[in-house]
């Protein structure tokens, strides 16, 4: 086989349309998130989010409590107030079903004046979420929450 133009540029024209393909195969134009659809978080802050609130309350249906995962927890300023994060859908020990102490039901606590920075759990609850603070001196600190209610 001789090289000439016409098979140099043959040659050229079949590596950019394999190299083409190659690219389309790929499909960048179906890039997602991070995360697989259905798996992606929801998110609210505090103090916006009303003390005692459970994030994942009973729909429609369903029974009363329900079943999801807390994803992280990301501090972004400093208060003197408590958080604590329970699998729960009430405070009070006597309304709840079963026997459970309220300390096994703590999903993560932050103490007055917790460290700013970034808190991932990715840890399953069954009862609810159940976001409770005290408002102390300068208050709650401010914080999202990022969960998935699943059941």
């Amino acid at each position: 086989m001789t090289l000439n133009y016409k098979n140099i540029l043959s040659l050229a024209i079949l590596l950019v349309v394999i190299g083409m393909l190659s690219i389309i195969w790929q499909k960048p134009w179906q890039v997602g998130a991070s995360v697989a659809v259905g798996n992606q978080y929801q998110a609210t802050t505090t103090p916006q989010v009303a003390d005692r609130s459970n994030l994942c309350p009973a729909r429609l249906g369903m029974a009363s409590s329900t079943t999801g995962v807390l994803g992280a927890v990301n501090i972004t300023t400093t208060g003197a107030g408590e958080l604590v994060i329970y699998d729960a859908t009430t405070t009070n020990s006597a309304l709840r079903t079963g026997a459970a102490a309220t300390s096994s039901l703590i999903l993560a606590s932050f103490q007055a004046s917790p460290t700013v920075g970034s808190y991932h759990f990715d840890i399953e609850f069954k009862n609810g979420l159940l976001i409770d603070y005290t408002t102390t001196g300068t208050g709650v600190a401010s914080t999202t929450i990022s969960y998935r209610c699943e059941g």
